[in-house]
């Protein structure tokens, strides 16, 4: 893993650019500093610029949504794709091999979870009871008592659980700080999917993500979908994903933008950016003082060298996050996206 100043020291050799979003341009509420400036260089400079996420909304309402915070497309970027995009062209373009995906079973489908179908617009696609749906579809993780926010669960014994162990639990038995049993209400569900022999998709394979929590003015990590399905894999149920690490979105978006070499793929999170960008041939970059892995390199302890925490996010945490025996490890890494030594 090669140390790097700031973005543009890396960027001289690669014709297109791969970038997440949340963690590395985007905090959940306003762009990060000095973002705004550098993608427009890099596009000026001649850059091919993709958005890549594992949002589950379609790219279009991502773009409306960026456009409020200043980043449009042609003058930032070039294009800008979603998971939940990935999946309904899938859908659209690709329907007999949608229906191999799912094994057979593309006619109805199930949300489970409050949230965004948009996904399912203008298909062939219809909801129905679970009892009768073909395969069921995660959406966005919302329990009654609202999301479910990672720093905050305990075991029933009143122990607090790390980030990394929050699949080696039983979700029946945790709660939050309030009582709220969130995860319980998940767990239920699942049960009732794989008592009904039920496959999930998944179309954000993200563990966790990070949401600005307006009463604190901070970040905080919440259960996505990804951690749903992971769970579900872990009582014994089939789970299809669509999104980082897996390598169906990174051809797309090489479709997309008509590149297939020298791509590099800048992102937060060791197990879904880096390992699945390795896995496809494409050089990495992670940034480690924004999103994901700040979340674990902030909490350990201040004496550790900055060595030894690279080595413990990659070697011992990133093993309990991944889904998949991917390589985690970056060609690059750099603090921050865009930080003020780039000025």
């Amino acid at each position: 893993m090669e140390k790097k100043n700031n973005i543009l020291s890396m960027t001289g050799d690669y014709e297109t650019l791969f970038i997440d979003a949340y963690g590395v341009l985007y905090d959940g509420i306003s762009m990060y500093d000095h973002v705004l400036p550098i993608l427009e260089r890099l596009k000026k400079d001649g850059k091919k610029i993709v958005i890549l996420s594992n949002s589950t909304q379609v790219s279009k309402d991502m773009k409306t949504k960026y456009v409020q915070k200043g980043m449009i497309q042609n003058v930032h970027y070039d294009e800008l794709i979603t998971s939940g995009e990935f999946l309904h062209y899938t859908i659209m373009e690709h329907p007999d091999e949608f229906s191999k995906i799912m094994e057979g079973r593309s006619e109805t489908v199930k949300c489970i979870f409050v949230g965004n179908s948009g996904v399912f617009a203008d298909t062939h696609l219809t909801e129905v009871d679970m009892q009768d749906a073909d395969f069921l579809y995660v959406g966005v993780p919302r329990a009654s008592c609202g999301a479910v926010r990672i720093d905050d669960i305990w075991d029933k014994n009143g122990n607090k659980i790390n980030i990394e162990d929050i699949l080696e639990n039983d979700w029946n038995d945790l709660q939050d700080s309030h009582g709220h049993k969130g995860l319980a209400e998940f767990a239920h569900i699942l049960n009732n999917c794989l008592r009904l022999n039920k496959t999930l998709l998944v179309s954000n394979p993200d563990i966790f993500s990070c949401s600005f929590d307006y009463h604190t003015r901070k970040c905080i990590a919440i259960i996505t979908q990804g951690a749903i399905g992971a769970y579900y894999e872990k009582l014994g149920g089939r789970v299809v994903y669509f999104g980082k690490p897996y390598s169906g979105i990174f051809e797309y978006a090489k479709q997309v933008v008509k590149s297939s070499k020298s791509i590099l793929m800048i992102g937060d999170t060791p197990w879904t950016d880096i390992s699945g960008a390795n896995a496809c041939g494409l050089d990495t970059a992670l940034v480690l003082t924004t999103g994901v892995s700040n979340e674990f390199i902030s909490r350990m302890d201040d004496s550790l060298p900055v060595q030894e925490k690279y080595r413990l996010l990659f070697e011992q945490i990133a093993p309990k996050m991944a889904r998949i025996s991917y390589n985690v490890w970056p060609k690059y890494c750099i603090s921050c996206f865009a930080g003020e030594s780039l000025y």
